[in-house]
């Protein structure tokens, strides 16, 4: 390849660097602050948002909680059923009623007195306790009038899609924080094989130049040697550098549940100049869900401890049956019969479970309280050294950047010695070396920048989400 076009390739790579230590600051600059709307990152973040299996699974659990918060509802209004109930018998139990024994003296006495028959002998009768050819079919109503349990269940319900949304919005966050590393992941692994793919045309340029010096008895053949080398192991980190893009991009298709192979576009908007700056340590931020989470838990455990406090108030019920009763399935008005009646349930002693049951639900309350506390040290722990590291990278960002400035102009002065035959074909080697190892660096540096850019975002729970 002609030198003006190897010296346009190295520009515009060197452009491309310096720029970079600047423009980090369009997804970092403002900690909290939305990134471009409708950038492709966006569009693929939003894409992860509905498509991932795992989040799916928990928006599920939030929709059964408010399926069950409806349910605890339903149970404070009347509630209707109708039942039929037909049974025959034969045997069992018995009661002999000495019927005849009591009546038929009394009965003959009578008769003799009156000279008549009037009054006849009458036999013991057994009754069954089976009923046979018997039936019972009713409407029966039931209104709860009184009854702790249905409060705390709809409370805890309540709380219960709190914690579940709460959860959801965790992963979601965790998610959005996965699909950006992956995806400047996947952009840091293109950049790698760009500087692969600059530095095989370099080596590939030596060694054109390396035997041009043989054809001309200006050096030996060890010279080239040497040159195809080099490019041998540029090619090899090549390989290595397309197969880690390849990785890349499945694992960003993973996590979007597309498939593997999917084509990962690259968002332009990341190579825009911007200003950078450090970020500062404001405090945890009060938005983050696992403290609503954590709150939802103690309110239901608090709804427990109120629960078993009020053991002594009863329950009462009122009930209303109306139907058909009696031998023969018949419906007349013999059979037919109306009940109504209020059920009270009123415990009042069960050798100090209650007690037991209230001390047990402060000691959850009080650990709770104590996991509050921890976690708050924690995430104030987090979020103080994921800001040291966004600051320590974007500083470590700027020394490798002089670094790669440094390192290509070596190399060029190099190389133009080595040209007019002023320097050893391994000084140009190792410039080369040193120039390629200074790209891949700052690359990795870009890379770590950006890495800790989302979990300054993440831990600062400042990514707007479009939907609840």
């Amino acid at each position: 390849m002609p030198k003006p076009m190897l010296l346009l390739l190295l520009a515009l790579s060197f452009g491309s660097q310096r720029s970079f230590a600047q423009q980090v600051a369009v997804q970092v600059s403002a900690p909290g602050s939305p990134t471009q709307q409708g950038s492709i990152l966006d569009g693929y973040i939003r894409t992860g948002l509905d498509s991932n299996l795992a989040l799916h699974q928990r928006n599920f659990d939030l929709s059964r909680a408010q399926l069950d918060l409806k349910r605890a509802q339903t149970l404070f209004y009347p509630q209707a059923g109708f039942s039929s109930q037909y049974t025959l018998a034969n045997g069992g139990r018995t009661q002999s009623i000495p019927i005849g024994d009591l009546l038929n003296g009394v009965y003959s006495t009578l008769n003799q007195l009156t000279g008549s028959n009037h009054f006849p002998q009458v036999a013991n009768q057994s009754i069954q306790f089976l009923p046979n050819d018997f039936h019972d079919t009713k409407m029966e109503v039931t209104l709860p009038i009184l009854d702790i349990d249905l409060q705390h269940n709809k409370a805890v319900s309540s709380e219960t899609i709190n914690a579940r949304r709460a959860d959801r919005d965790v992963y979601r966050r965790d998610l959005v924080r996965n699909i950006r590393q992956a995806y400047y992941q996947y952009l840091q692994a293109g950049k790698a094989v760009e500087i692969y793919t600059t530095a095989l045309l370099l080596v590939k340029e030596n060694r054109r130049v390396s035997e041009k010096f043989v054809e001309n008895n200006m050096a030996t053949r060890e010279v080239v040697l040497r040159s195809q080398a080099q490019v041998s192991q540029v090619q090899s980190s090549l390989i290595e550098a397309e197969n880690n893009i390849r990785n890349a991009a499945a694992y960003f298709n993973f996590l979007l549940t597309r498939s593997l192979d999917a084509t990962v576009l690259t968002d332009s908007s990341l190579m825009n100049d911007s200003a950078a700056s450090p970020a500062a340590f404001t405090g945890v931020a009060a938005s983050r869900e696992e403290f609503s989470r954590l709150k939802s838990y103690r309110q239901i455990l608090q709804s427990n401890l109120n629960y078993d406090r009020n053991y002594l108030v009863p329950k009462l019920n009122a009930f209303y049956d109306v139907g058909y009763q009696g031998f023969g399935f018949h419906f007349n008005g013999s059979q037919f019969y109306q009940l109504a009646g209020i059920n009270l349930v009123w415990p009042l002693f069960k050798a100090g479970d209650n007690k037991y049951k209230i001390q047990q639900a402060r000691i959850d309350i009080d650990a709770v309280n104590d996991e509050y506390r921890e976690l708050t040290q924690q995430l104030t722990l987090e979020q103080q050294t994921i800001v040291n590291n966004y600051n320590s990278a974007l500083e470590a960002l700027a020394a490798l950047a002089d670094e790669t400035s440094s390192a290509r102009e070596a190399y060029r002065l190099t190389e133009r010695r080595f040209d007019e035959g002023q320097a050893l074909q391994v000084e140009l080697i190792d410039a080369r070396t040193q120039l390629t190892n200074a790209e891949i660096h700052y690359s990795l540096g870009r890379l770590a920048v950006l890495l800790r850019a989302a979990d300054l975002e993440r831990t600062t729970a400042s990514y707007a989400f479009t939907s609840k």
